[in-house]
């Protein structure tokens, strides 16, 4: 039976021990008092003992159990040997905590663990593992430092530390942090700074960051067969759509291709690449450069359409053309085209202008039609 706290509160004021304020129970032996050599360090020793803190509106903040407990008076920590517990937030719980071993600080507002951490949160069934961690619930912040690692139903994570907010549903992530999807096509991304939207469902850096995709549930189990970087990014969990901005590039396995912008949008989900800014593509195989005010790319039908101020330049063979508009068909190498048309080629020859064209530039095969169209052939 556990013992009343008016005892412990006795007993400490029996052996001139200054007791903080969270509460502590005790079950099985009375406690043992130590003293060091020099009879300074008094400390009270508790077996297979419960503590627990409330605020001022009788809201439990958090209850720790542990079979081995030592209150130090001079450094006024109580030491803990493999503690468990819960940890609450507006009277509701938030995480579930375990390590080798731990400490409660002064008056209990904050609670530390090493060793061996696994940290749970109750809302969304994330579970953090890492070597050091530092709950101060006054600030709703939880740090986990040293080889952190941590999986979730739509993500796994690591990281050299993290921020965690149960009311915001938020996690910050530093240093070597890399988020890999629950999902196949898995996704990862690389930063050295993140955060984590839990409710919207967002991963966010604003540092530079790469993205891979792979054919597979585990980045381990296959190459990655496209990449992309930018100086900053988010990924949406939810949708499964990729944002990059400033100096962005996407690289392509199929097609082969290079995209060049300063924002661009992967949409994993329904295969394209969309860009409300300049952008330019790379054909290396068919050596090719396009490029456009905007564009989109659509990969299963290997499409890209192009708008505002298009150019394309092809180095073999050598022609070049201008258009306010632009649709390419990667496989057949098609293309269409409206606007204010322009085309050149070196052989033989000559340039053609007119308000549409369709062709393929492989076999220097142009039609331009739409009325007023001037052909001038190099003799």
């Amino acid at each position: 039976m556990k013992n009343s706290v008016f005892f412990l509160l006795l007993l400490y004021a029996l052996i001139g021990l200054g007791l903080p304020s969270c509460a502590f129970f005790q079950k099985g032996n009375n406690p043992v008092v130590t003293e060091s050599e020099e009879g300074q360090d008094q400390a009270l020793t508790f077996n297979d003992v419960t503590l627990e803190q409330a605020n001022a509106e009788g809201e439990i903040v958090w209850k720790v159990r542990s079979p081995s407990a030592r209150y130090n008076d001079e450094q006024k920590i109580t030491y803990l040997e493999t503690p468990t517990g819960e940890l609450f937030q507006e009277g509701e719980l938030v995480y579930q905590i375990q390590s080798k071993k731990g400490q409660v600080h002064g008056d209990g507002s904050k609670i530390v663990l090493q060793d061996e951490i696994i940290a749970t949160a109750v809302q969304n069934q994330a579970v953090i593992r890492a070597e050091e961690l530092e709950w101060l619930p006054a600030e709703d912040l939880l740090l986990v430092r040293n080889n952190v690692n941590g999986t979730h139903p739509d993500l796994e994570i690591s990281a050299n530390e993290a921020k965690l907010q149960s009311k915001a549903q938020r996690m910050e992530l530093a240093g070597n942090v890399v988020a890999t999807t629950q999902k196949n096509p898995a996704l990862q991304m690389r930063s050295e700074a993140v955060v984590w939207q839990m409710e919207t469902n967002q991963i966010i850096s604003d540092r530079p960051v790469e993205i891979d995709r792979y054919l597979c549930a585990k980045p381990q189990d296959c190459p990655a067969t496209d990449k992309a970087v930018g100086d900053r990014g988010e990924l949406n969990l939810e949708t499964n759509v990729v944002t990059l901005e400033q100096q962005v590039q996407i690289t392509l396995s199929e097609p082969p291709l290079t995209i060049n912008s300063d924002l661009m949008r992967w949409n994993i989900d329904a295969q394209s690449v969309t860009s409300e800014r300049r952008v330019t593509i790379v054909h290396p195989k068919q050596t090719l450069t396009l490029s456009g005010d905007r564009g989109t790319l659509e990969l299963e039908s290997s499409i890209i359409s192009l708008f505002g101020n298009v150019t394309g330049v092809r180095q073999v063979p050598s022609s070049e053309f201008k258009a306010d508009r632009m649709t390419w068909v990667i496989p057949t190498e098609e293309f269409q085209a409206e606007g204010n048309v322009f085309y050149r080629q070196a052989d033989p020859p000559f340039t053609v202008t007119g308000p549409k064209a369709v062709g393929k530039i492989q076999e220097q095969s142009i039609v331009v039609t739409g009325g007023d169209v001037v052909t001038d052939v190099v003799p």
